[in-house]
């Protein structure tokens, strides 16, 4: 078994406070670094992860939703899409109404650092507007096709897109991510203005982007 090599890891960190992810790479989430990860660590994670706590008739998983985002943005911002809830590697895909429970705040403030150093290492931009649209269409569609009918008030959502979602399991889902991420990797942020977006480390301004699938 091959270990991923982080020079910058001088003290082994706790298990109890870092991620170990598929590839070997290690994520602090007490001092987030994610220099060097892979893209196929964040594939990997996002495809096993499930939308809406499981609920779903079938697996879907955020890879899927992730991949469905990239491409109701606007071409520009293809990227950003794909990639706007690479958090949820770490943390799952958190329902909506648990984010009410615990405090949206909360749970923003508690992940702002492990979002803002893979957003610093893989290029991509927070919080955009166009991507929020895009996400709230995603989630309408999803509420159609792959949960039953309930007396709920789902006012806050835009209406989904006329294609049925079929989904297509864990392994699909990760080639499907990974081919996306190869379609649109282009559009990422050069690494100087990924780091001056979300400023990260200092001593990793000159630091690599992923140049292919990892």
């Amino acid at each position: 078994m091959t270990i991923a090599y982080q020079p910058d890891l001088l003290i082994k960190p706790s298990g109890r406070t870092a991620m170990l992810l598929s590839s070997g790479f290690v994520l602090d989430l007490l001092n987030p670094d994610a220099t060097g990860m892979p893209i196929s660590d964040v594939a990997r994670s996002l495809s096993q992860q499930p939308r809406w706590a499981g609920a779903t008739k079938e697996f879907f998983s955020v890879a899927e939703h992730s991949v469905m985002v990239s491409k109701l943005v606007p071409p520009a911002l293809a990227f950003d899409g794909l990639m706007h809830d690479a958090d949820e590697m770490i943390s799952g895909d958190i329902a909506s109404c648990v984010k009410v429970l615990i405090g949206r705040d909360r749970i923003k403030a508690a992940l702002k650092p492990v979002l803002a150093a893979m957003s610093a290492w893989f290029g991509f931009r927070l919080d955009g507007p166009e991507v929020k649209v895009a996400d709230t269409i995603c989630m309408a569609t999803e509420l159609r096709d792959l949960l039953p009918p309930a007396w709920m008030d789902w006012g806050h959502l835009l209406p989904p897109v006329p294609e049925t979602i079929v989904p297509i399991g864990p392994a699909r889902a990760y080639e499907l991510f990974m081919a996306r991420y190869e379609e649109v990797k282009h559009l990422a942020l050069k690494p100087d203005l990924a780091r001056g977006q979300k400023a990260n480390r200092a001593r990793h301004g000159t630091g690599r982007r992923p140049a292919d699938g990892g």
